[in-house]
């Protein structure tokens, strides 16, 4: 390994270190983490190892590597629906990025321009998605879309969806047999044009195990502090709720 590999490897251990900053800082661990090689362009990149060592690809050292979320968007996304769980993933340790068919920029539900950080072909592997709400009509009829959430809900750890988001979630057949819910508005919706799926008004959020859903709006903070505690525990998710300032209490009560 050259000189400069040499300092890109500590510099990248350092921007690992310092995403981790809100929880590494009160004296908790980041994210749970596997250990990859830092960006060295080759096909090395996108391979997760279960322990430190040399990478066999380009010989670099081994740095820690934070779970990755991917956040779908899509024109007339709601903003607080993705940028909700984007704040709390982040603030954990999460490598958080967005992703869309295109990089065409979205324009969001109230007019919030986005150039998506990835397309489905190029996106990284995903340990997170999470599929939120606003307009989703086009979206749920999508199917590329719809082929993306299924390729990538079968090797995530988890799939969160936040408000009607659950319809584009539905539409795929994961929620099949399963229990969610929805914005309150769209409750009676989703029931009615998913009857395979046992719609529930009465929680924030439904944990199926890898697919959770939760209610409208702000109810996607409280399903990704639910994620973050599934992942990191609870500790670590009232810590960073703490840090954001959110008045989160572990449990799937509504806000309503």
């Amino acid at each position: 390994m050259n000189l400069a590999s040499g300092l890109r490897a500590s510099l990248v251990a350092l921007c690992c270190l310092l995403a981790s900053w809100p929880l590494a800082a009160q004296g908790q661990s980041a994210a749970p983490k596997g250990w990859a090689c830092p960006p060295c362009d080759l096909p090395c990149d996108a391979v997760v190892h279960d322990k430190a060592g040399v990478c066999h690809g380009c010989g670099m050292a081994l740095v820690q590597a934070p779970k990755k979320v991917a956040i779908l968007i899509f024109d007339g996304v709601e903003i607080i629906d993705y940028t909700g769980p984007y704040e709390m993933f982040g603030a954990a340790g999460f490598q958080v990025f967005t992703v869309a068919a295109t990089r065409h920029p979205v324009k969001t539900a109230m007019g919030m321009v986005v150039v998506p950080a990835y397309t489905f072909a190029d996106a990284p592997r995903a340990d997170v998605l999470v599929i939120p709400g606003g307009g989703v009509n086009v979206a749920s009829a999508h199917a590329d879309t719809l082929r993306y959430i299924k390729d990538t809900a079968a090797q995530a750890q988890h799939t969160l969806s936040v408000c009607n988001g659950a319809f584009i979630l539905a539409q795929t057949g994961l929620l099949d047999g399963l229990t969610a819910t929805t914005t309150r508005g769209n409750l009676q919706g989703l029931a009615k044009r998913h009857p395979k799926v046992k719609v529930v008004g009465d929680r924030r959020y439904v944990d199926n195990g890898k697919i959770i859903t939760a209610a409208g709006l702000s109810a996607g903070i409280d399903g990704a502090l639910h994620v973050i505690e599934r992942l990191m525990g609870a500790e670590a998710a009232t810590q960073v709720a703490t840090y954001e300032e959110y008045a989160w209490k572990a449990g799937s009560e509504p806000g309503r």
